[in-house]
């Protein structure tokens, strides 16, 4: 299934939040994919795409940061999948 992972960070918690980054490269543990990562041009935030079936992974990866910045995870569908939801709802 696929996730979106929506981060922000407070100024106060930007340098701290970009060293962490730096050491660790931001990846998620065994059992995610990060499929992709996005960052604001602003340096408030940014968004990855993950793919998993592990709801214990997820809630990891996000412990690894929700002390630095505030995270909504999201699932989210392509347009593959959603349009076969609408077609039988609305078809």
């Amino acid at each position: 299934m696929l996730f979106k992972m929506a981060w922000t960070h407070s100024p106060e918690a930007r340098d701290k939040t970009i060293k962490q980054f730096m050491e660790t490269g931001g990846m998620p543990p065994e059992n995610i994919e990060l499929v992709s990562r996005y960052h604001n041009l602003d340096g408030t935030g940014g968004f990855a795409i993950l793919e998993s079936t592990d709801a214990a992974a997820l809630a990891d990866y996000a412990l690894d940061w929700n002390g630095l910045i505030e995270i909504v995870i999201t699932p989210i569908v392509d347009d593959e999948t959603i349009g076969s939801v609408l077609g039988k709802k609305f078809g």
